[in-house]
């Protein structure tokens, strides 16, 4: 029998969540994180392994979902496929330099996307999301071939089951099984909770099951293709986020639980605890037997049976001493619950007690009171040390309790307009991202939500430490008031944390405005500019129109991020945006810039001859010294909003220069705070997507954009307009500066001379003695050393 698996190797170069691996040889290895890249690993010695990594794709946003090809007559080298927010499908060869272009980009996604897997001839690849859909590509062709419908939820799961059969995992707790060509076969229900993972299991396998699949609901779960459910593996004590399965048949998972698991014979027969809360990830090597795990921590790490090929003793004993002094929050030991260490067990209970099964917990009580966790291994039959148990952040008089659980914050979330805010629970020994996705699911809310809700909680405790009061300092206070409140589409504000804001990574939108009143103030205009005789035919807004802007009140009420504007309403306002006089304006616009988040918004307005962004140029609504400052406020808005889709974003990036251009005289003079906080975000805007890929038009390198965008920037930073004093929009634009100047050492040093001058104008500003805006100009002169 072979032994226990010892770590073999630990390979650092991710900057964030390592989500998906593959390792498809004993050579090769692709992992896939949330800091935008995916990453080849190569072996470069044998015994123990060693790696060299190479950014094999780089993105504008977080991967979640990763997917290889082995070489074939199309593809000699092999190709990968891999997908996240972005919500493409980006295609490689394997070999191709980082910075070359992806063999294919496919697009039609509307929404993050999870899960990916190839044909086994590699000419398909099938690419599950967040948007419910199940596409099936012809790799080649570059279009769907099929779709695979009737998911009520977000899908996590996918795999290629044989040449004809596809089954989904999704998070209305059933799987499906579908043909290639999108014909649904069978539904499977018997999990409890969101189906996130799958195996297949070799034919003849232990079990008699077909495959196994696992999620939300802590169990691995058997079955055969028929539906039938033939065995339930129990262990896990938190979500299972990805199973695999050894030459042998053995069957690994991974978990939240900080532990991979090893299954044979319906029994864990090996628990390998991390260093690290969650286990996104695990892959079997089908050459070797080895498997490799990713974990928040941002690190992998791969495990060999084979004494050869494991490390060192003093690399293997290092790893064992970081599991053991990791500290394991007193709630994630107790499920939320009180803990009572007055009702544990001493230390003699580790000599007295066995375990019954692999992976089993104890807490100890050690006699100067405080708490061990141990898990029971089967194969040496000892209890093994993994971490000490310790308080929240907000221990004692501090913690505030929610349904029945105490946690260090209890936030409320504005999601509709006029209705109680939901109650979002977090502790500061779990992860942000974690907390904002059990929100989400539990309130069954959109998962485009998931990155600002977890930024958001991100920002809103940074600081907060175990051990530490819950009270937070004076410079950490909530920017929102007491209540600790946040709103989806609102852009979190930094605290002083010692944490880098450089570089900015995500968009921000501009919320603002109440729809009734602006869908009243047109109704009202339109009956009296037509009774005064003001409006020609085809200016006119009929009674079908007004009808269908009362409707829209509901639709932004209902979703601020995604509307759903139909034609007909983008019509009615753009008719008033173009045709009206000039004052009676504002409001049509100012509901335009709130449904610019829309990718429908994108279609209606993009799809002709000009785009949004041209339109506004011919209307007028971007000139200087109009009867109202408001109409270029909230035209400004508008293209800031288009930057919250990937539809909005290309049309953004190829208005780049023609936006900068039209708005470039504000920069020198804004005529309100309004517009002096509008154009802050759109630099911002523009200075993430300059700085996340390369321009629509390959022909101008990022540094010319950013140089363009630099001046623009400094012009602004060094107005002296009495409306350009405003904090949270010089804040923005010191970001945004900042944001460009990572582009390289070279552009730094190119710049430096005239940024330096700039920062000087700016720190004399009365707003500069806000300590965010202080905090990143050192970070901004930190740059420029």
């Amino acid at each position: 029998m072979a032994g226990d698996f010892k770590l073999s190797a630990t390979l650092r170069g991710h900057e964030e969540d390592v989500r998906a691996i593959v390792f498809p040889t004993r050579e090769l290895l692709f992992s896939a994180s949330r800091d935008n890249t995916v990453r080849k690993w190569s072996l470069t010695a044998p015994k123990p392994p060693a790696y060299d990594d190479t950014i094999a794709l780089q993105g504008s946003h977080w991967f979640n979902g990763l997917a290889y090809a082995p070489p074939s007559s199309h593809h000699p080298d092999g190709i990968i496929a891999a997908g996240g927010r972005e919500t493409f499908v980006f295609v490689k060869h394997v070999g191709s330099p980082p910075d070359a272009d992806p063999h294919r980009m496919l697009i039609g996604h509307a929404g993050n996307i999870t899960c990916l897997a190839f044909t086994e001839d590699g000419r398909r690849v099938i690419s599950g999301g967040w948007d419910s859909q199940v596409f099936v590509w012809d790799v080649e062709e570059g279009n769907v071939v099929a779709e695979l419908t009737g998911h009520g939820g977000p899908v996590w799961g996918v795999i290629v089951y044989d040449a004809k059969l596809v089954l989904t995992a999704c998070a209305d707790k059933i799987i499906r099984i579908f043909d290639v060509n999108g014909k649904s076969l069978k539904s499977i229900k018997g999990h409890t909770d969101v189906v996130r993972c799958f195996c297949k299991l070799p034919s003849g396998h232990w079990s008699g099951a077909a495959f196994a699949s696992a999620g939300n609901d802590e169990v691995i779960r058997l079955w055969t293709l028929d539906g039938a459910q033939v065995g339930v593996l129990h262990g896990h004590e938190a979500y299972i986020y990805s199973l695999a399965i050894l030459p042998n048949g053995d069957i690994v998972s991974s978990s939240e639980d900080r532990t991979v698991r090893v299954w044979r014979n319906s029994k864990c027969i090996q628990t390998i605890t991390h260093p690290a809360i969650s286990l996104w990830t695990v892959a079997a090597c089908p050459e070797t037997g080895d498997i490799v795990s990713g974990a928040s921590d941002n690190v992998i790490r791969v495990f060999s049976r084979d004494p050869e090929r494991q490390a060192d003793a003093e690399t293997i004993r290092s790893f064992e001493e970081s599991n053991r002094m990791y500290a394991i929050p007193a709630e994630t030991a107790s499920q939320g619950q009180p803990f009572q260490k007055e009702n544990l067990p001493g230390p003699e209970a580790l000599q007295t007690q066995v375990g019954q099964r692999d992976g089993q917990q104890l807490f100890i009580r050690e006699h100067d009171g405080s708490v061990t966790a141990h898990l029971w291994s089967s194969t040496t039959s000892q209890w093994n040390l993994i971490g000490s148990v310790v308080s929240g952040e907000g221990s004692g008089a501090n913690k505030r309790q929610y349904d029945g659980k105490e946690y260090d914050y209890v936030f409320d979330i504005d999601i509709e307009d006029g209705k109680p805010p939901l109650k979002l629970p977090y502790n500061a020994t779990e992860s942000p991202w974690d907390a904002a996705r059990r929100f989400l699911e539990r309130n069954e809310l959109p998962m485009s939500y998931y990155e600002q809700v977890a930024n958001w909680i991100s920002d809103n405790t940074q600081g907060a430490r175990l051990g530490q009061s819950s009270q937070p300092a004076p410079h950490q206070q909530d920017p929102w008031g007491t209540d600790r409140r946040y709103r989806p589409g609102d852009a979190a504000q930094s605290s002083t944390t010692g944490e880098r804001r450089l570089p900015q990574r995500s968009y921000i939108s501009i919320s603002e405005g109440n729809a009734q009143n602006a869908v009243t103030k047109i109704s009202e205009s339109a009956k009296q500019l037509q009774a005064a005789g003001k409006l020609d035919p085809v200016s006119l807004l009929s009674d079908d129109d007004l009808a269908a802007l009362q409707t829209l009140v509901d639709q932004l009420n209902k979703s601020s991020s995604d509307p759903h504007p139909t034609e007909s309403q983008i019509a009615a306002l753009l008719t008033a945006c173009s045709k009206w006089p000039r004052k009676e304006r504002v409001p049509a616009i100012a509901l335009l810039a709130r449904l610019a988040v829309s990718p429908s918004f994108v279609s209606a307005t993009s799809s002709g001859e000009k785009t949004i962004v041209e339109t506004l140029a011919q209307t007028g609504l971007l000139e200087q010294r109009q009867e109202t400052a408001n109409n270029a406020v909230h035209a400004l808005r508008l293209i800031v909003n288009l930057f919250a889709s990937d539809s909005g974003r290309l049309i953004a990036d190829g208005a780049f220069e023609s936006a900068l251009q039209l708005t470039r005289p504000f920069a020198s003079e804004p005529e309100s705070p309004a517009q002096y906080k509008a154009l802050a975000a759109l630099y911002l805007n523009y200075a993430v997507l300059v700085v996340a890929g390369a321009p629509a038009d390959e022909s101008a390198s990022r540094e010319a954009r950013a140089k363009v965008l630099l001046i623009d920037i400094a012009t602004l930073l060094e107005c002296e307009s009495p409306h350009a004093n405003d904090g949270d929009a010089l804040y923005r634009i010191l970001c945004a500066l900042g944001t460009l100047l990572t582009l390289g050492e070279d552009f730094r040093r190119e710049m430096k001379s005239g940024v330096s001058g700039t920062l000087h104008v700016a720190g004399s500003k009365p707003a500069a003695q806000a300590q965010n805006v202080k905090e990143v100009m050192q970070e901004i002169r930190d740059e420029l050393r």
